[in-house]
C-alpha cells in the first residue's frame, strides 16, 4: 500500500523502563484517531461510514463457507499453504459466484506457483479458458484480474455488459487503470471506477482498502489515515484480510499519524508489533522516524542501525542514520564538541559512500535519487571519497 520515508530509533527513555512503558495500551494508541476524526469532521461529513458483512454482494457467505475460509486463512497464517489450497479449492468450486473466496483461491494458487518454482501463465490461461467457455461475470472478472490493460478491460466491459450494478467488475477496473500507466486518464478513470463500486456496495472491503491507497498517493494523508484506521477496525479479526496484510497496513497508518504530527502515537502502535518478523525492516524505518520527530535523535539512530540489519539491501536506513549522524555533529564550540562533531561527520560521510556504492548496483529511480543525495552531501562536505584532491595529484597530465 502507502510508503513514506525519513528514520529514528528507540522505544522508552534511555535504563529499565517497566512493561507498561514497553508497551503501551491499545487503547491510547486507537484514540489517536478519535481526535484526528474530530478535527477533520468538516472535511469528512460526506464520507459515510461503513461496516463489514458476510452478505456483500458478490461475496455472500453462508456459515460454513465462513469457516472454512476461517480456517484456511489460519493454514495460511502458520504457513501450511497447500493445506489451505487444499481446504478452499472444492469450497471456492461450489461457491463460483463469491467472488472473494475466487480472489483468494487465486492468490494462494498465485504464491504456490511461485514458491515451488513454477509459471504462472498456466493459471492466466485457465482463467482465460473458463471465462471462454462459461462466460459469467465472476468468470470474467476472475480472468482480467490476472491480465492487464485492454485485454483485461474488455474482459470487464463484457462483464459489465452481463451486470453493470456489478462492484466487483468496477472494483477490478479501477485496478487495472492504476496498473496501466501508458493511459493519460487512468487515474480519473480509476477514481470513478472506485466510486462507482463504492456506491453499489459501500461495504466492499478491497474496494475501501484500495480508497484509502488512493487518497494516500493524492497527497491527503488526513483522510487517507482516518480511511484506513476505519478499515483495520472494521476488519479486525476478519479471516478475509491475512495477517501479514494486517500488520502492512498498521505500519502505513503510523507513518501516516507521524506525517500528521502524532509522532508518539505512532511509535506506540509499532510497538505493538514488537517481536514479529513480518516487515521488520519498514517497521523499525518508520519507528525511527517517529522518534526523530520527537526530538530522540541517539533513539532514532539506533533504530536506523537496526533497520539496516534487518535489511541490508535496503539504502533507506543508510540514508538515515548519514542525516542522523550529520545532526549529531552540530555545530562544536568546545574541543571536546569539535571532536565529537568530526567523528559524526566522519561517520555520515561514511554513510553517504556507502550509499553511492549500494545505488550503482540498484537500477530503481529510488536507489538513483538516493545516490544524487549522497552526492550532494558529499560534495557540500568538500571532497567526495573516490575523487583526487588537485592539490595533491601525482598523476600526470592527459
Amino acid at each position: 500500500m502507502m510508503n513514506l520515508s525519513t528514520l529514528t530509533s528507540a522505544s522508552a527513555p534511555r535504563g529499565p523502563a517497566p512493561p507498561a512503558a514497553r508497551r503501551p495500551s491499545r487503547r491510547k494508541v486507537w484514540s489517536a484517531l478519535a481526535l484526528l476524526s474530530c478535527l477533520c469532521a468538516s472535511c469528512s461529513s460526506h464520507r459515510p461510514r461503513w461496516e463489514a458483512t458476510w452478505q456483500s454482494p458478490g461475496a455472500e457467505f453462508d456459515p460454513g463457507e465462513e469457516l472454512a475460509l476461517r480456517a484456511a486463512r489460519t493454514y495460511y497464517d502458520e504457513g501450511r499453504l497447500e493445506a489451505a489450497l487444499d481446504l478452499l479449492r472444492p469450497v471456492a468450486r461450489d461457491a463460483r459466484d463469491n467472488l472473494e473466496l475466487g480472489f483468494w483461491l487465486q492468490d494462494l494458487e498465485w504464491e504456490r506457483a511461485e514458491q515451488v518454482g513454477q509459471e504462472t501463465e498456466p493459471l492466466v490461461t485457465a482463467h482465460a479458458e473458463r471465462a471462454q467457455s462459461d462466460p459469467t461475470p465472476a468468470n470474467l472478472i476472475l480472468a482480467a484480474r490476472l491480465m492487464e490493460g485492454d485485454e483485461a478491460l474488455a474482459l470487464l466491459d463484457d462483464a459489465l455488459t452481463l451486470d453493470r450494478d456489478n462492484a466487483w467488475a468496477h472494483y477490478t477496473r479501477a485496478h487495472v487503470l492504476l496498473g496501466d500507466r501508458q493511459l493519460a486518464d487512468r487515474w480519473p478513470a480509476a477514481r470513478a471506477a472506485l466510486a462507482r463500486a463504492l456506491e453499489l456496495d459501500p461495504s466492499h472491503l478491497r474496494a475501501r482498502h484500495l480508497e484509502a491507497w488512493i487518497l494516500a498517493q493524492e497527497g491527503d494523508v488526513a483522510q487517507a489515515a482516518i480511511a484506513l484506521e476505519h478499515w483495520l477496525d472494521q476488519t479486525r479479526g476478519d479471516p478475509r484480510v491475512a495477517h501479514v496484510r494486517r500488520m502492512q497496513d498498521e505500519v502505513d497508518l503510523a507513518l501516516m499519524w507521524v506525517r500528521l504530527g502524532l509522532a508518539e502515537e505512532a511509535e506506540a502502535l509499532l510497538l505493538t508489533h514488537a517481536g514479529q518478523q513480518v516487515g521488520r525492516a519498514r517497521r523499525l524505518a518508520v519507528m525511527a522516524v517517529a522518534q526523530h520527530e520527537q526530538g530522540r535523535i541517539e533513539d532514532s539512530l539506533d533504530t536506523a542501525r537496526r533497520a539496516e540489519l534487518a535489511d541490508p539491501e535496503a539504502l533507506l536506513p543508510i540514508v538515515q542514520q548519514a542525516l542522523l549522524h550529520g545532526q549529531l555533529a552540530g555545530s562544536p564550540k568546545r574541543p571536546e564538541e569539535q571532536e565529537r562533531a568530526k567523528k559524526h561527520l566522519d561517520l555520515a560521510q561514511e554513510r553517504w559512500q556507502e550509499v553511492v556504492d549500494a545505488a550503482a548496483h540498484q537500477g530503481d529511480l529510488a536507489g538513483l535519487l538516493q545516490s544524487v543525495r549522497a552526492r550532494v552531501h558529499l560534495e557540500g562536505a568538500g571532497q567526495p571519497k573516490g575523487t583526487v584532491d588537485p592539490e595533491h595529484d601525482d598523476g600526470a597530465e592527459n
